[in-house]
C-alpha cells in the first residue's frame, strides 16, 4: 500500500519515474504553507469545551506541517473511542486527506476496511450533542441519511458551516495549525472536490492526558 501510495505521489508531483537522461531536469512542487498565526484558544467559539484532560490528537501531514485537535469526549464519547482506536491501531497512518472543499471542509481517514460502524451522536439521531460545526471543529462523516454509518472517515471545518449540526457528529476542535488546514483547503483541484496533490497524513499521534476509551460501540445489523 505504501509503495503504490508513494508511485501515486511521484505521478501527482510531475516526478518522472522512467530512466532520464543525465541532463534532464525534475521539476517538483514546492508547497509553501503560510506561517502558524498565534491562537487564543479563549477567543476559539468552542472555548467552553476546552479543558486540560480531554486528549489531544497531532495530525501530522507529509511536508505541510501539524494540526492539533482536542477531543471532546464529554460531547461525543462513542465517536471519540472510535476515532482513538483507528489512531491507536495506526490505521490513519499513511492516509490521505482524500476530499477538500475550500471555504468548506477537508476530510480524511477513508479506509478499506473501517472496523464497524457507529451511533452517530448528533441531534437528529436523538443524541444531545450541542456543539456546531464551527470553523475548527472536527466531525464524522455518513453514509447518505444512515445515522449509524459513521465509522473512519472524518472531516475538519475549514469555514463555520452551522447547518451541518444536527446531521453529522461533532466530537473536537483544532487548537492549532489552522494555517495547515487552509492551505489543504485551497488545494481544491479545479474540476473536484479531491487536492490537486495527494496529500498524505504520514501519523497521527495521541496524548490521552490521563482519558481512557473505550471498546467500540457498533451498530447491530439487522
Amino acid at each position: 500500500m505504501k509503495r503504490v501510495l508513494l508511485l501515486f505521489l511521484a505521478l501527482a508531483l510531475g516526478v518522472t519515474l522512467t530512466a532520464c537522461k543525465e541532463d534532464e531536469e525534475v521539476e517538483e512542487i514546492v508547497h509553501e504553507v503560510p506561517k502558524e498565526i498565534s491562537v487564543n484558544l479563549q477567543e476559539l467559539q468552542y472555548a467552553e469545551y476546552l479543558t486540560l484532560n480531554n486528549p489531544v490528537v497531532t495530525i501530522t501531514v507529509e511536508g505541510l506541517g501539524d494540526i492539533v485537535i482536542q477531543l471532546f469526549p464529554g460531547v461525543a464519547p462513542i465517536t471519540v473511542d472510535n476515532f482513538l482506536k483507528y489512531v491507536a491501531d495506526g490505521d490513519y497512518d499513511d492516509n490521505l486527506f482524500h476530499r477538500v472543499v475550500n471555504g468548506f471542509v477537508i476530510q480524511g481517514g477513508q479506509l478499506e476496511s473501517p472496523e464497524c460502524n457507529i451511533p452517530g451522536e448528533m441531534l437528529s439521531n436523538d443524541f444531545d450533542n450541542e456543539l456546531m460545526h464551527y470553523r475548527g471543529v472536527i466531525s464524522m462523516a455518513r453514509v447518505g441519511d444512515d445515522y449509524g454509518s459513521a465509522n473512519s472517515q472524518f472531516f475538519i471545518v475549514q469555514q463555520t458551516s452551522t447547518y451541518l449540526d444536527e446531521e453529522y457528529a461533532t466530537f473536537g476542535g483544532v487548537v492549532a495549525g489552522f494555517n495547515v488546514l487552509d492551505y489543504i483547503a485551497s488545494m481544491q483541484a479545479s474540476n473536484g472536490e479531491y487536492p490537486y496533490t495527494p496529500v498524505v497524513i504520514t501519523s497521527i499521534t495521541v496524548d490521552l492526558n490521563g482519558y481512557v476509551a473505550l471498546d467500540r460501540v457498533c451498530v447491530e445489523e439487522d
